[in-house]
């Protein structure tokens, strides 16, 4: 038993030793991707697509289900954006709420009739509302009976006019040149870029004046704090490294433009799938790699947009199951990608990351925990062994996040250098329970129960009142 337990202890110590190692990886890699995007930011000329007659419309297109705690402001908010020309469709998915109400008195719309194309299956639609001219607000309005996220996407994506879709929330600010940093990507490789997903950052803490985000800050409520850093991570230290390979795993829900065409051809999003968006960032790799076909899914990290994220632990505790929920049928939609050579860097590269380092990591740490306490009890292990393995999985995950933290700091969000302390000092506190909550989570999604196959209620504040 003891070689057992020896034997574990190790395979747990090199499993985590290689996660980490492949983070940092990612993470140097993201470097020299944000380097260079830096350069191209001082010397690209971004600003002349405002003047452009080639600047590729867009239609942003946003799902809303019970949002009228905050969807006029940022409805608003998308109004004014920097961009030669797009339009806004929003799919009100039977909200109970006064979702409707609130936008057709904000915007002064009014229902017509309009030819509402129905090239991807929906929910039936009860009525197209459109704004009046007078108004200045290219903005449409599906109604239509609940369906889900991904159904309510799929009649926004319908109702659309433009070659290019812009998905996003009901619950998100954008930065004003957002659009531009973002299409920029396609209008350089038109002929190839069939997606570009963009930069997220938690709204939580920071300041909300017209639509806008004044002053960027760190929420007092230390679940919001520690999701800023998952974001840093995920979307500062690991995206841009993905995307430099053409292997990026998710273009968010949250901000994600693509082809309009191509998310037809492959009937749209999946209806009733908790993970949505890796479900169509991964149909689109598997079918451009399974015919041939040159593409490019690009990463603007300059693209940013706040959003509301779970203030509790009870509401990041379904939104967590949910998100694992949708990696473990991804996990099975996908496994013809797993060490597939046809499918390049994709199948070589990310998606074993994904499946061995994302789905199966909380079983290996999860059955650590088990196992080391039983260890100890019954002196198979020796205390001394148990600290030295904690100290390298807490030094190797620290010296990660704090690699991410300084990346993001060539962006300046936060002006107070007590902010970034606050931070830096959750890198050496997040594995002292919020890690290991986590994990639970993400277990309890695998195991199963009814709690875990609804979607949850996201219990939004509104994107005015996130002072904490």
């Amino acid at each position: 038993m003891t070689g057992v337990l020896t034997f574990l202890s190790l395979f747990f110590l090199i499993f985590y030793i290689a996660l980490q190692v492949i983070m940092a990886v990612l993470a140097a890699g993201s470097a020299v991707f944000l380097r260079r995007e830096r350069i191209v930011e001082r010397f690209g000329r971004d600003q002349d697509m405002l003047d452009s007659d080639l600047a590729p419309p867009v239609s942003i297109v946003i799902p809303a289900y019970n949002e009228a705690i905050g969807i006029v402001e940022s409805i608003r908010s998308l109004t004014m954006v920097s961009y030669p020309r797009y339009e806004i469709v929003v799919a009100n998915d039977g909200s109970a709420d006064d979702t409707l109400a609130l936008l057709i008195e904000a915007f002064d719309l009014e229902q017509m009739p309009y030819p509402l194309r129905t090239s991807i299956p929906t929910a039936p639609v009860r009525g197209i509302y459109k704004s009046r001219h007078s108004t200045g607000v290219d903005l449409t309005v599906v109604d239509k009976e609940n369906g889900g996220r991904a159904d309510a996407l799929n009649a926004a994506i319908n109702a659309a006019r433009f070659p290019y879709v812009m998905a996003t929330d009901a619950d998100v600010i954008v930065d004003e040149d957002a659009l531009i940093h973002a299409m920029r990507l396609i209008a350089e490789d038109r002929e190839r870029v069939v997606a570009v997903g963009g930069n997220i950052r938690p709204l939580n803490g920071g300041t909300v004046r017209h639509g806008h985000i004044v002053e960027p800050g760190i929420p007092r409520s230390l679940i919001a704090r520690y999701q800023i850093l998952e974001y840093v991570r995920a979307f500062i230290a690991t995206k841009p490294a993905w995307a430099s390979i053409n292997a990026l795993p998710n273009v968010s829900g949250a901000f994600g433009i693509f082809q309009r065409d191509v998310v037809i051809d492959l009937g749209g999003y999946t209806r009733g799938h908790f993970g949505e968006d890796m479900d169509l960032t991964m149909r689109i790799h598997r079918h451009c790699r399974d015919t041939g076909t040159p593409y490019r899914i690009r990463y603007a990290p300059n693209a940013v947009l706040w959003t509301e994220v779970p203030p509790t632990k009870e509401i990041l505790r379904r939104q967590r199951i949910r998100w694992h929920r949708g990696l473990m049928t991804a996990v099975y939609d996908f496994r013809s990608s797993f060490f597939n050579p046809r499918h390049g860097t994709v199948g070589m590269l990310m998606w074993p990351f994904m499946v061995i380092f994302e789905f199966c990591a909380p079983i290996v740490e999860f059955t650590g925990y088990l196992i080391i306490p039983f260890a100890l009890f019954f002196g198979w292990v020796t205390p001394a062994t148990v600290i030295l393995v904690y100290l390298i999985a807490l030094f190797l995950g620290a010296l990660t996040s704090l690699l991410a933290l300084l990346l993001d700091e060539r962006y300046g969000y936060f002006n107070d250098p007590m902010e970034t302390l606050q931070l830096v000092g959750l890198v050496f506190i997040e594995n002292l329970g919020l890690r290991q909550m986590t994990v639970w989570w993400r277990i309890r999604a695998m195991i199963g129960g009814k709690s875990t196959r609804v979607w949850g209620d996201m219990e939004r504040r509104g994107v005015t009142q996130l002072a904490s």
